[in-house]
């Protein structure tokens, strides 16, 4: 049967077996003592809106990845502002009778970065999808005044790009295959997959002097990370960022507001880290 209640949650997307998020939300809610649950649905763009007509529209909150971060806009109209600037949504939440979207990615990479003392005024993306985006966003409000998307399609970089100009932050576009050319930065960020066999090659005067945030975290280390290993810089693993962003999440499915702290949130987090491998230490 499938779920009604409004204490059900899940998690959405294709692939979405190997998500991590049941992990994370199932700690969080035993934490807490809610009797909640967290399961994942494979939703496929074409799929999305029978879904949401189905089951969707009844559930206490759904968690949103790939592709699904954008196609959503599409069936559900009320949304945080942040929605706006990004063009993309990775969490439905209830305020009241009413289903919102909302986005705690960038909110995931603030917190990751600012965990590990991470400051950049000059950064690099690399690639250009939605992720990008909330990165240059979460870039943008810890003090990036500079950024440059590195992308094989720079006409979809640039609509990315545009959408971060939006917000005040200065953005250009490269190929990647101009990574040799740009002068280096403080932080590259990369948010293209961790399976991708046809990474960019990254020079070694950037790796020399840039630290490194990868949103890929399986398999870990990354291709990146491996190429950072000799690097006194420090490399911050993408796990950090889903579960910040989780975090946020529940704050939303508990509080409708992702800046309201959890009761003892502190222990609830440190249960979030534990279920996937990461020490609160």
């Amino acid at each position: 049967m499938a779920p009604i209640a409004e204490t059900d949650f899940e998690v959405w997307g294709d692939p979405v077996e190997h998500s991590l998020s049941p992990a994370l939300h199932r700690a969080a809610y035993a934490a807490m003592g809610l009797p909640w649950t967290y399961h994942y649905r494979e939703v496929t763009q074409e799929l999305i809106t029978p879904a949401w007509v189905g089951v969707g529209a009844h559930l206490g909150g759904i968690s949103l990845t790939m592709p699904l971060k954008e196609r959503v806009l599409d069936i559900i109209a009320p949304r945080d502002s942040i929605v706006d600037h990004l063009h993309a949504a990775n969490t439905v939440y209830r305020s009241g009778q009413t289903q919102v979207l909302s986005n705690t990615d960038p909110f995931g990479v603030e917190k990751a970065l600012e965990r590990f003392d991470i400051q950049a005024e000059r950064a690099w993306i690399l690639g250009a999808g939605a992720t990008a985006r909330s990165v240059g966003y979460a870039l943008w409000k810890r003090g990036a005044t500079s950024v440059t998307i590195f992308a094989r399609g720079v006409e979809r970089a640039e609509r990315s790009a545009n959408f971060l100009r939006e917000c005040g932050l200065s953005t250009q576009v490269q190929h990647f295959s101009d990574l040799e050319h740009v002068m280096p930065p403080q932080l590259v960020a990369s948010t293209l997959p961790g399976g991708q066999e046809d990474l960019p090659g990254m020079p070694d005067v950037v790796i020399e002097s840039a630290a490194l945030f990868d949103v890929a975290y399986s398999p870990w280390p990354s291709r990146y990370a491996k190429a950072w290993e000799n690097s006194p810089l420090q490399v911050v693993s993408g796990l950090w960022m889903l579960a910040y962003q989780a975090l946020a999440q529940i704050r939303l499915f508990v509080h409708e507001d992702p800046t309201l702290p959890l009761p003892e949130e502190e222990e609830v987090f440190a249960a979030m880290l534990g279920a996937i491998g990461l020490s609160p230490e």
